[in-house]
């Protein structure tokens, strides 16, 4: 079967399927697709846990406006195993109650320092948007804006590789930090 597959190699006759090159042939490829699958495999097993606190300070209205971004099924995650619960949230069984959750999880979990000085921040509301829920917060009466420490611990309970990304605009002035678990505070000077 193998003796008329030859090729001229120079001066040369080689035959290219000899029952060990094709034996060889095999197990290399083989072993070239197994090693593609577990390294494409590795990469849809892997999931990344990150949330975005995207803060503008507006001069005209002296505020500092915080939009923040969580995917939903994380949140549900933290937020049954910290209250011994299993709800679902952006769905018909979310709990009627649960702007009054969100918003203590937020006071537990996300706090800012402006210049200094301890700041409560307004809860506007919240929007599900695809699979993430999007907060919208403000801290307002802010007349000048030199330093912002931010403590975020989104998600870290459940989390021990979250990635909290704070993205900052001020005086037109774009500033980012990543935060994690390790990691809980960030100040930022303008």
């Amino acid at each position: 079967m193998f003796k008329n597959s030859c090729f001229l190699f120079g001066n040369k006759e080689m035959s290219i399927f000899t029952p060990l090159n094709m034996f060889t042939y095999m197990k290399s490829i083989h072993l070239f697709c197994l090693s593609t699958f577990l390294i494409l495999s590795s990469f849809g097993v892997h999931k990344y846990y990150m949330s975005l606190t995207q803060i503008t300070y507006d001069q005209r209205q002296k505020s500092l406006q915080i939009i923040l971004r969580i995917f939903i099924d994380d949140l549900q995650t933290e937020m049954n195993s910290l209250a011994n619960e299993s709800f679902e949230l952006a769905t018909d069984r979310e709990p009627k109650n649960i702007e009054s959750k969100y918003q203590d999880y937020l006071k537990e979990n996300l706090s800012f320092r402006i210049n200094s000085t301890h700041k409560t921040y307004e809860y506007i509301g919240k929007e599900y948007d695809n699979d993430m829920v999007v907060f919208y917060l403000e801290i307002p009466k802010i007349d000048t804006l030199k330093t912002l420490t931010t403590y975020n611990k989104i998600l870290n309970h459940s989390f021990p590789k979250q990635e909290n990304i704070i993205k900052t605009k001020v005086y037109n002035k774009h500033k980012s930090i990543i935060l994690t678990p390790y990691k809980t505070k960030s100040l930022i000077n303008f």
